[in-house]
């Protein structure tokens, strides 16, 4: 995949936003009408237009609409999320924390401390309305997102390193959350989600990109704030 083109690292600084989004939060019923569009309109158009991920699009944008109408897709969809992410499937779930699997299942460990450090040399934080450790996949996911795109425009150095570790970081743990996400997801949506997060982490993607327009605010930011 060629990801040096400034199209290509919009692509990809979108892409990220939007993994943000969907292991950020439960999708609302908006949500799923958007996925069960045609997918270069609908809810997955930022990773259609990755063009070796379509067809791994139309499949995830297949099993939505092959769970029936959106509302029956929801609360599907909602349940698979709440036992994966958010503890109600105990032992059969996929913990979105970097601690989980660098550090023997235990929650607030050192990668929670590593990425406490790093938010604050760039001022920012987690969002008051998303109390999750800072070693939390969608944070990762949403700094990743910021130091690829940031307002200023072209990445300075710090945003170039940080964007260097990040993606570091998650190619270290990701994989296990992804393995986890396929034995446990009820859906096989989100699974299918984490096998291209994977994917797209395994690239080579050129952090020093180019001036483009991802801003103001892609899907993950609001899981960040100063």
């Amino acid at each position: 995949m060629d990801l040096h083109s400034t199209s290509s690292i919009k692509a990809v600084t979108e892409a990220f936003g939007l993994f943000a989004a969907l292991f950020g939060a439960p999708l609302e019923k908006a949500d799923i009408e958007a996925i069960r569009q045609p997918i270069d309109a609908g809810g997955l158009a930022a990773l259609a237009r990755i063009a070796t991920f379509r067809s791994d699009v139309a499949t995830l944008t297949a099993i939505v609409r092959g769970l029936g109408d959106a509302e029956t897709a929801l609360v599907q969809l909602n349940r698979a999320f709440c036992l994966l992410f958010l503890g109600a499937g105990g032992i059969h779930g996929a913990a979105p924390y970097e601690s989980a699997y660098r550090c023997s299942g235990r929650l607030y460990q050192e990668p929670a401390g590593e990425m406490m450090v790093l938010l604050a040399q760039r001022g920012r934080q987690p969002a008051e309305g998303f109390p999750e450790a800072p070693d939390h996949l969608v944070i990762e996911l949403a700094l990743l997102e910021e130091a690829l795109a940031p307002e200023s425009g072209s990445p300075s150095d710090d945003d170039a390193a940080t964007a260097k570790a990040l993606i570091a970081r998650l190619r270290h743990w990701v994989p296990d959350f992804a393995a986890a996400c396929r034995a446990h997801d009820p859906t096989g949506f989100y699974a299918g989600a984490a096998d291209l997060l994977v994917r797209l982490l395994g690239q080579d993607i050129d952090v020093r990109g180019s001036p483009h327009s991802a801003r103001p605010g892609g899907p993950g930011s609001e899981k960040l704030q100063r």
